[in-house]
């Protein structure tokens, strides 16, 4: 493939904008529509990017000029918005989580084989360069064996975060933190230690928020070669601290604050294994717009990559899957909401 592959984007939201953004530096990828169920926030998102714009959906897939639907809506409407576009002969390229339940995800992957379109995932946080290196590192394993992973996301959002759009933190669309904020720390523990875990025990209550899910999480996790591991994550943490993820092994160790490595030594590496940096920005941890980080673009770049190169993107539906899977377990054995017994 040598054209440019044409993107349009279902959600002009805060992260709907930011992707049409990315779009106008991707190589190889053009933005050519937009849609959102608000007339005016598309047509202004549309004014701004020289784009269509269209406030119902089936016109925009009606478009031939379309290769990719890009899906920043609320992340309960995920598969649903994903299948349509698969229907109508579109890849899918699909914002964190795939979806809130396993069982949709899987659906939208049986859609898009029928199809035979293109099913992609964001998971911008795996694309730094030194969080790759990592990756690299533990694969090749200069950490060892890995006895304990453990995950941190410590955020602060206010009351009025909430009240800003009616999905925020209900079941059917959004999840707590862990299905919205602390997903991505999910799903880094399970991507780099190359293992899902089995949740052994979960909290996970609405402590101070007006909402129907959890606005903190803490799971007790163990990992299919015996080591053992505790995510946490919560919107209350005032004023918000660094993501961190921390991985030992029989051989090292290695420290990630947000998409920095703070820290890492391991027995014989050489020095330029990984690059590690000082602490610094909170990114995300108080500044909802600044959870995105700057690795989205390497992400949609790779994406654009796999079709233009016939083959699978790397954070594929399976990839994209796990850490909804994990998410699910731990709501499971918490007993909240739809997964109560």
């Amino acid at each position: 493939m040598t054209d440019d592959i044409r993107f349009g984007i279902i959600g002009c939201g805060g992260i709907g904008t930011f992707h049409a953004e990315i779009l106008q530096s991707v190589p190889h990828a053009r933005l050519v529509a937009v849609m959102d169920i608000l007339p005016e926030r598309a047509q202004q998102v549309s004014a701004r990017f020289g784009v269509a714009g269209y406030d119902a959906y089936p016109e925009m897939l009606a478009r031939t000029d379309l290769d990719v639907v890009t899906v920043c809506t609320p992340s309960g409407l995920h598969a649903e918005h994903g299948m349509q576009a698969a229907r109508a002969g579109k890849h899918v390229l699909c914002e964190k989580p795939m979806d809130i339940f396993v069982e949709r995800i899987d659906d939208l992957v049986a859609t898009c084989r029928t199809a035979g379109v293109v099913l992609g995932g964001i998971f911008q946080n795996r694309f730094p360069i030194a969080l790759q290196q990592t990756k690299r590192a533990i694969v090749d394993g200069w950490l060892g064996d890995i006895i304990f992973a453990n995950g941190s996301c410590l955020w602060y959002r206010t009351q009025e975060y909430y009240d800003s759009g009616a999905w925020r933190g209900t079941w059917t669309l959004d999840g707590g933190t862990l299905s919205n904020q602390g997903i991505h720390t999910i799903d880094r523990l399970v991507w780099l230690t190359g293992m899902t875990p089995t949740v052994r025990a979960a909290y996970c209550p609405t402590l101070c928020r007006d909402m129907e899910a959890e606005d903190l999480g803490i799971a007790l996790l163990t990992f299919p070669n015996g080591a053992g591991g505790v995510l946490q994550s919560t919107t209350l943490a005032n004023p918000g601290i660094a993501t961190n993820v921390t991985i030992c092994g029989t051989k090292g160790t290695v420290v990630v604050e947000d998409n920095a490595v703070t820290y890492f030594q391991a027995e014989g590496a050489p020095d330029n294994l990984v690059t590690v940096e000082r602490p610094g920005s909170t990114g995300g941890a108080a500044d909802p717009a600044a959870a995105w980080g700057g690795a989205h673009a390497a992400n949609i770049e790779e994406f654009v990559a796999a079709l233009r190169e016939n083959r699978e993107p790397s954070v594929n539906a399976q990839e994209a899957r796990k850490a909804v899977q994990v998410l699910n377990d731990i709501y499971r054995v918490a007993q909240l909401g739809p997964w109560a017994v």
